[in-house]
């Protein structure tokens, strides 16, 4: 998103304990206590690919709602915003009075990606950054050398601004609606024209398609099945791996009363948790399934034995 017309909009980093505003014109950036966060590693390399398995990352995890979803890179995996647009959407109407101006509205995972230390935000809490994840906490817990203020005075903003729809337009100041209305109709104009000639030129590479497509024969959806065959195969790796670690844990010679409770299992590992009968039974079925699986870790919580198999 290019930023067309430059703004004095004060940046205001929105908390629970925010107090009321009545005036002024801002760009909000919310909190973590407004939406929910994970990064996790996915079976696809693009982000509109990650955004489409947005919602089964969160399946269950969730309260009631209907939740958008925000995704972005991070290395090799992926980090999902899940966030209710009505529940922001009633927050800024509680917290901005209709003298007040919203601009845009941001997420603080975006906005302070490059946190590396302890930041006060108020009186009781703190902004950190947990493994590229930022979190809100008790401020009690740590000793903020800066203040989120700080990070304020010279900010820029990210391009991750969200929409929120009928709330949205209606706090945007009616000068900037003016400018933004005569913007759209030159961009409209420009784009009926360009469209025009695409279409005509879609028109005669459709045709010159078919032509060669009927003269050799051609599949039509090759790059899909190599794409899909690829993922496939992938999933099939990953899924034949989890079944053998499985299996091997046939190995195990439970006695009366012990039995598997739960199995738990991703890409990276496996993790089963065993009822055993006495602590001294960890160290005998961890040696059972060394020989066939690489335990990375066991641990006995009175009667439960959880292990970590690394896949």
């Amino acid at each position: 998103m290019i930023k067309i017309f430059k703004t004095n909009n004060k940046l205001f980093y929105l908390t629970q304990n925010s107090p009321i505003t009545e005036s002024g014109e801002f760009d909000v950036i919310l909190s973590p206590e407004f939406y929910w966060v994970k990064k996790v590693a996915l079976p696809v390399k693009k982000i509109s690919a990650a955004k489409k398995l947005a919602a089964s990352v969160y399946e269950g995890s969730l309260p009631a709602g209907e939740y958008t979803y925000e995704v972005s890179k991070l290395g090799d995996e992926f980090v999902i915003i899940a966030f209710d647009k009505e529940r922001v959407s009633t927050v800024l109407k509680e917290k901005f009075t209709q003298g007040a101006k919203i601009s845009g509205v941001y997420f603080a995972q975006n906005e302070f990606s490059e946190l590396s230390e302890c930041c006060g935000v108020d009186e009781d809490n703190s902004l950190v950054n947990l493994n590229g994840l930022l979190m809100q906490i008790p401020r009690k817990c740590t000793e903020s050398k800066k203040e989120i203020g700080d990070y304020l005075k010279d900010k820029k903003l990210s391009t991750h601004k969200i929409t929120l729809g009928a709330f949205e337009s209606s706090v945007i100041s009616s000068k900037t609606v003016s400018f933004l209305a005569a913007g759209v109709l030159f961009l409209l104009v420009s784009n009926v024209i360009d469209w025009v000639n695409y279409q005509r030129a879609v028109s005669m590479l459709e045709d010159q398609r078919a032509e060669i497509t009927s003269e050799y024969g051609l599949p039509q959806t090759s790059m899909q099945l190599k794409s899909i065959k690829k993922g496939l195969i992938k999933t099939y790796t990953t899924q034949k791996k989890i079944r053998d670690e499985v299996f091997s844990l046939q190995s195990i010679v439970l006695k009366k009363g012990e039995y598997i409770e739960r199995i738990k299992s991703n890409a990276k590992e496996t993790e089963v948790v065993i009822k055993v009968e006495s602590a001294g039974r960890e160290s005998a079925i961890k040696s059972a399934l060394q020989r066939k699986l690489n335990v990375k870790s066991a641990e006995f919580d009175k009667t439960h034995l959880t292990l970590k198999i690394a896949s």
